[in-house]
């Protein structure tokens, strides 16, 4: 039975977590954020939320810029470990063996094992409580075209070739692939 709660909790899960990338100058950063999403299209916009104390975020500010890169499933602890881990005192990228390319048009670092990344100019930062929504427009858009499949004029992720990672709470996994059962309502598209 639905009631009503006393505590703090908020409930976003299970969702993708994206690894958020980083540079200025000579430091670079990785870390895990679950809360994100695409905010609009004209132009193409995306958000992420950051606590304010983040490494991340300070580097973010200082470049103007930001990476955001979807990894597949067995990524997971790879997530984790980034999530939880700051890199303030330690490089990352060195001390897990964290392939990545320097992003085209920006100076971000873009996961070479990312099925999809974003470069993003930092265009607004706005505080809501303990944390900071940061939204940048996507400048390059990275796609392993070898992971999507296009079905009616529309690109999805081929889940024969991709398994997703989803992000249950409390370091805990699950993975949406092929086998993850699918429904598709094709009586609803848009006419």
């Amino acid at each position: 039975m639905r009631k009503p709660i006393d505590y703090v909790s908020g409930h976003a899960y299970p969702g993708m977590v994206v690894l958020v990338t980083s540079k200025h100058e000579d430091k670079h950063n990785i870390m895990a954020a679950g809360f994100h999403t695409t905010i609009g299209y004209a132009p193409l916009i995306y958000g992420v939320s950051l606590r304010k104390e983040a490494y991340s975020y300070d580097l973010i500010m200082k470049s103007g810029n930001f990476g955001i890169n979807f990894v597949p499933a067995n990524y997971a602890e790879l997530i984790q470990i980034v999530g939880t881990r700051s890199g303030r005192e330690r490089d990352k990228f060195s001390e897990y063996n964290i392939e990545y390319d320097n992003g085209i048009n920006l100076n971000v670092p873009i996961l070479k094992e990312a099925y999809f990344a974003y470069e993003c100019k930092v265009i607004d930062s706005r505080n809501y409580g303990s944390h900071e929504f940061v939204a940048g427009e996507i400048k390059t858009i990275y796609k392993d075209e070898d992971k999507f499949i296009e079905i009616d004029g529309w690109t999805m992720p081929d889940m024969n070739k991709l398994e997703i990672p989803l992000y249950l709470g409390r370091s805990v996994y699950a993975t949406f692939n092929a086998s993850s059962e699918q429904k598709d309502y094709v009586k609803y598209r848009f006419q």
